[in-house]
C-alpha cells in the first residue's frame, strides 16, 4: 500500500471516529435549530386552564381562567398573572387570528359572554365585569409583556415578549395587539 493512501485511511478513520464521538451533540444542535425555528414561526406554547368546568361543554360561560402557563421542554411555569389578566390573555387567545386595536379589545371583551360572567359556576360567584376601558387594556398589554418577559426569564428562554404579544401597525397612528403563540385549553370540574 502506498504511504500516502495509508495516511489518507487513517484521516478518515479518525474523521469517522470523530463524527460518532460528536454524533450526540450534532444531534442536540440539531433539535436546538429545530426548536428555535418552531418557536420563531408559531410562538411560545401556553396552557390556558379553566375551572369550573360543566362536562359536555368546553370553554363555555362561567367557566374561570385558573392559571395561564407557559409550556417548555415538558416543563410548566405559571405567568402569575392576576385574574383580570387572565382573562385579558384568554380572549386575546381566543381571538390571535387577527389583531386588534386597544378600543376593540376593550368593546369585545365588555361584550364577550365569557368575560362578563367569567366564574359565573362557581359558588357565591358575585362578580359583574361590567365594562373595558382602552387605557385598561394598554396597561395590561403592558403587564403582559412583563410577565412574558420574566417567566421567559425562568424558562431560560430567549424570546422577545414584543414579538409574542406582537404591535402591528396600522396607516394611521393606531396600534393593533395579537398573540403570537400556541394555545391548549384544559378544563377542570373544580
Amino acid at each position: 500500500m502506498a504511504p500516502h493512501l495509508n495516511s489518507e485511511l487513517r484521516i478518515s478513520e479518525r474523521g469517522s471516529s470523530m463524527r460518532n464521538d460528536f454524533g450526540p451533540v450534532l444531534r442536540k444542535i440539531d433539535l436546538i435549530l429545530a426548536e428555535t425555528a418552531q418557536l420563531a414561526s408559531a410562538g411560545p406554547h401556553l396552557r390556558i386552564i379553566h375551572r369550573f368546568w360543566r362536562a359536555g361543554t368546553c370553554c363555555m360561560v362561567g367557566e374561570e381562567v385558573a392559571d395561564v402557563c407557559l409550556i417548555h421542554r415538558s416543563k410548566v411555569f405559571s405567568l402569575n398573572l392576576s385574574p383580570r389578566l387572565m382573562v385579558v390573555l384568554d380572549y386575546l387567545s381566543r381571538n390571535r387570528t387577527f389583531a386588534q386595536s386597544t378600543a376593540q379589545i376593550a368593546s369585545g371583551m365588555s361584550s364577550d359572554p365569557f368575560c362578563q360572567r367569567h366564574g359565573a359556576n362557581a359558588r357565591g360567584n358575585r362578580h359583574n365585569r361590567g365594562r373595558v376601558s382602552r387605557t385598561a387594556v394598554k396597561e395590561q398589554i403592558t403587564r403582559l409583556r412583563q410577565s412574558l418577559s420574566s417567566v421567559f426569564h425562568d424558562a431560560a428562554l430567549e424570546l422577545d415578549p414584543l414579538r409574542v404579544l406582537v404591535s402591528e401597525a396600522t396607516m394611521t397612528n393606531q396600534v393593533r395587539y395579537r398573540l403570537k403563540a400556541s394555545i391548549s385549553w384544559q378544563h377542570r370540574a373544580l
